[in-house]
C-alpha cells in the first residue's frame, strides 16, 4: 500500500514537473494572463463538465434497468461524487472510479450485477470516445490531410478505443475468449482488476442506453472545447471546436498513467496549437488545458467534500438508537 501510494505521489510531481516546464516554455505571464481573460467563462464551463458525471449515473441506471431502485439515493450520491473524485485525482483514474463505483453499488444489487454494470458502463464510455475521436480525425484531414500528425493519433486513438471497448463486452459475452482478453486487459489496461463471475442475463445485453448516455456527454465536453477555445481566444468554429476537443482526447489517451494526465494533455495541445491557429502564441493553446483542469479540479473537490459529509452523516446515523431512526422517518 505505501509502495501504491508513493508511486501515486512520484507520478504527480512528474505531471506538475512538466507542467512547470511548459508553463516556462510558454512563458508564465502570458499563461496567466489568457487564463484571467478566461475566467469568466467557468460557470460555463464547470456546468458542462457537471453533464460528464450526471451522464455515469444515466448510463449506470439504463444498465442496470429496474435493478436501480434497489440502490438507495444516498448510494448513488456517494459512488458518483467519489468515482469521478477518483478519475479526477488518481493515476488511471477512470478504473479506479468504476472499481469504487460497482463496490458501492454491489451492496445493493449483487457484485456480479454490479460488476456487469461497471465492465458494460466503460465499455460505453470507450466507444464514446472512440466516435468523437473519429469525428475529430475527419475534422483535422479535412483541413490538413490525413497524412497530418494529429489526424494519425486520432486515428490511432479509434483503434484503440475500440478495441479495448469490444474485449469488454467480449469479456462479458464469452467464456475462454474473455477470459484470455481480460488477461490481456490487465496487462496493458493501468489500475484494471481481474472480473469476477457474472450475472449470465447481464452478459448479453448490450449496453446501447449508456453508449447514447456516454455520447450525448462527450458532445457536451466538444461543446464545453469550444467554449473554452473562445475563452482563451480563439476563433470558435464547428471544426474548431472538434480539433480542440480531439486535442484532448489524445492527450487524455497518451496521459491515463498520470493524475488527471497532468502535463501530457497540456504538451499536446502545446504541441498542436498551430492547429488551433496558436502557432505564435502557445499560451493561449496552454491555457486551453490549464482551464479544463481548473473546472474538473474545481468539481472533484466538491465531489470530496460531499463524500466526506455524506460519510459523516452515514456514520452518525449508525450511531444513532434504532428507536431514534425509527422516530426521524415517523
Amino acid at each position: 500500500m505505501r509502495w501504491r501510494a508513493a508511486g501515486r505521489a512520484l507520478l504527480a510531481l512528474v505531471g506538475l514537473a512538466l507542467i512547470a516546464y511548459l508553463v516556462e516554455r510558454a512563458g508564465p505571464a502570458r499563461v496567466a494572463r489568457v487564463i484571467g481573460e478566461a475566467w469568466r467563462w467557468l460557470p460555463v464551463i464547470l456546468a458542462l463538465e457537471l453533464v460528464q458525471l450526471v451522464s455515469d449515473f444515466v448510463s449506470l441506471r439504463s444498465i442496470l434497468r429496474e435493478g436501480w431502485r434497489q440502490v438507495p439515493a444516498s448510494t448513488w450520491v456517494r459512488s458518483s461524487a467519489l468515482a469521478y473524485a477518483l478519475m479526477i485525482l488518481v493515476p488511471a483514474g477512470r478504473a479506479a472510479g468504476e472499481v469504487a463505483r460497482a463496490t458501492f453499488i454491489a451492496r445493493h444489487v449483487g457484485a456480479p450485477r454490479a460488476a456487469a454494470a461497471s465492465t458494460q458502463l466503460q465499455a460505453a464510455y470507450l466507444a464514446a470516445n472512440g466516435l468523437m475521436s473519429a469525428a475529430a480525425c475527419a475534422a483535422v484531414a479535412s483541413r490538413f490531410g490525413m497524412s497530418a500528425p494529429l489526424a494519425l493519433l486520432l486515428a490511432a486513438n479509434v483503434a484503440f478505443q475500440a478495441a479495448i471497448a469490444t474485449s469488454l463486452i467480449a469479456i462479458l459475452r464469452h467464456g475462454r475468449l474473455g477470459r484470455w482478453l481480460d488477461r490481456q486487459r490487465r496487462r496493458f489496461v493501468p489500475g484494471a482488476v481481474e472480473s469476477p463471475p457474472l450475472d449470465p442475463e447481464a452478459r448479453r445485453r448490450l449496453p446501447w442506453g449508456a453508449l447514447g448516455a456516454s455520447t450525448f456527454a462527450r458532445t457536451a465536453q466538444l461543446v464545453q472545447y469550444g467554449v473554452i477555445l473562445h475563452a482563451v481566444g480563439g476563433v470558435v468554429t464547428t471544426r474548431n471546436a472538434f480539433i480542440a476537443h480531439g486535442i484532448h482526447l489524445v492527450g487524455a489517451t497518451l496521459g491515463d498513467l498520470l493524475p488527471n494526465q497532468l502535463g501530457v494533455v497540456d504538451g499536446t495541445y502545446l504541441a498542436f496549437a498551430p492547429a488551433l491557429g496558436f502557432g505564435d502564441t502557445p499560451a493561449r493553446a496552454l491555457s486551453i488545458a490549464f482551464v479544463a483542469h481548473i473546472a474538473q479540479l474545481i468539481l472533484a473537490a466538491a465531489c470530496v467534500a460531499v463524500v466526506v459529509v455524506t460519510r459523516r452523516a452515514a456514520r452518525g446515523r449508525e450511531g444513532e438508537p434504532a428507536s431514534a431512526r425509527a422516530g426521524a422517518r415517523s
